[in-house]
């Protein structure tokens, strides 16, 4: 049986003369850069969720088996510090319409939020 030819690593091949370069994202001056907001702002209640929102609240419905494994999957899936998705959290829970989407997740929450407030 002949050995099996596997090719190479794969080298950056030559641009073509009728290829180009994308072009170069303009600069911006200090002047033209948006100032930052301190935080999300306050939206009125009955508003639809965001997209992050609602991908906060469907990730909570999933279940784990270690702490660590959700807390790894909070920042590589949803590209949030553990601390802000808790903070995100927090606040959806109390939003009538992220109990409409995820009923079930919203009342275990709002339930364990109850109990560590009556520990206290």
């Amino acid at each position: 049986m002949a050995p099996v030819h596997r090719p190479a690593a794969s080298a950056p091949r030559a641009r073509r003369e009728d290829e180009r370069l994308p072009a170069p994202r303009p600069s911006r001056t200090p002047q033209e850069v948006p100032p930052k907001q301190a935080g999300p702002r306050p939206r009125d209640p009955e508003s639809k969720l965001s997209a992050l929102e609602s991908r906060v609240l469907a990730f909570e419905a999933r279940w784990w088996r270690a702490t660590g494994a959700k807390t790894q999957a909070i920042s590589d899936e949803l590209e949030l510090t553990p601390e802000r998705y808790y903070q995100h959290l927090a606040r959806l829970i109390d939003h009538p319409e992220a109990a409409a989407q995820q009923p079930a997740v919203v009342r275990r929450l709002r339930a364990a939020r109850d109990e560590r407030r009556a520990a206290r």
